[in-house]
């Protein structure tokens, strides 16, 4: 069988669970099988580097989705690949609305990463945005869903065609982390990963830990565009001493030692990397019930506990029974990487590779 071609288009490689899985893509993909470019729309800010040497990397040096259409068709015209994989719904989106322009063999798939239907409300033009997803996100080969929420919410209000979809889960390795020095005397630490902002509900949960009686740190790691807002929260709430924004990190769960529970505070998720990770490292999470992936993750008193209220001293109590639980953390790590190891998720890429 020939090699196939794989051209793979990304807005960015900053810090994101986006960012994140094209970079497992990448580093991980069978290169005795597959041809694979990398295309970054700007690079110049990378936080996730691609260790790969049979990718090649190209920077297009564009800021802007928008201005990128004939650099994308250039390229593609060079490197005739036989897929194009883009990763980013906006990115997707404009694709599929100039897919005419491609050679008509290239077959387009478009990675989601987001609940297209709550996501595009943040757009400048929500109702254009919406009309034009339904008008032209069919025109795709392929979208890669990262749960069944994501699969439901595009076949509910864009009318994809079920053929047209797949749900591929995001892979994870057993994370980083700092060796428990063992003190009998150590305060509950509590840890978040995720970018600062709003979608995110890092508010929710600091005034969730402000609820909690007993000693606690709470280490936030992320950066974002609410940073500011959050650190005002936080001194208005006089946890200056109890709750820190630590800033990024490449191994966040190496910056706490045996961090004792995950928080999850989103408002929606398409599928929760940062809470995916830390099961791996067999971390009981509490998580508002939010739409997405989380439900699709989440068992309750097994690996962590599901909060179906918005009350944020109802998830308080959640954060204090779930640290009297006697959870088993070896079972956790086992079971998520069992099922979301990467050997396991490459090959459903690879089955779609191989078939479309």
């Amino acid at each position: 069988m020939p090699i196939k071609k794989i051209l793979i288009i990304v807005p960015t490689l900053e810090c994101g669970g986006l960012e994140r899985n094209v970079s497992i893509i990448c580093n991980n993909i069978d290169t005795n099988k597959y041809d694979v470019t990398l295309a970054v729309l700007n690079n110049t800010q990378a936080f996730f580097k691609i260790t790969n040497p049979a990718v090649k990397l190209i920077d297009l040096g564009i800021k802007n989705v928008r201005k990128s259409l004939f650099a994308i068709v250039k390229l593609s015209k060079k490197i005739n690949p036989d897929i194009i994989l883009t990763t980013a719904n906006h990115l997707n989106l404009y694709l599929s609305m100039f897919k005419w322009m491609f050679p008509k063999k290239i077959k387009l798939v478009a990675r989601e990463s987001s609940i297209v239907s709550i996501n595009t409300e943040q757009a400048p033009f929500p109702k254009l945005y919406h009309w034009l997803l339904r008008r032209f996100y069919k025109n795709t080969d392929l979208i890669i869903c990262q749960s069944e929420f994501m699969r439901t919410d595009l076949l509910m209000h864009y009318h994809i065609p079920e053929s047209k979809m797949r749900i591929i889960y995001n892979s994870v390795n057993p994370p980083l982390t700092k060796v428990d020095e063992q003190n009998e005397n150590t305060t509950v630490q509590l840890i978040t990963v995720a970018r600062l902002s709003a979608e995110k509900g890092l508010d929710r949960l600091i005034r969730a830990v402000s609820h909690i009686k007993i000693p606690y740190s709470f280490t936030i790691i992320g950066e974002g565009n609410k940073r500011a807002a959050l650190q005002d929260l936080i001194k208005s709430l006089s946890l200056q001493q109890k709750v820190f924004l630590a800033g990024n990190y490449e191994n966040p769960f190496a910056v706490v030692s045996a961090p004792s529970l995950f928080l999850m505070g989103s408002h929606y998720e398409g599928f929760p990397n940062a809470m995916l990770e830390a099961l791996a490292g067999g971390i009981p999470v509490v998580a508002f019930n939010a739409p997405g992936g989380i439900k699709e993750l989440l068992v309750n008193n097994e690996n962590g506990i599901l909060v179906e209220s918005n009350d944020e001293k109802v998830f308080a109590e959640a954060v204090t029974k779930a640290l009297k639980f006697p959870f088993n953390r070896e079972k956790i790590k086992a079971s998520t990487l069992e099922r979301f190891n990467i050997n396991t998720i490459m090959k459903q890429w690879y089955d779609i590779f191989d078939t479309i």
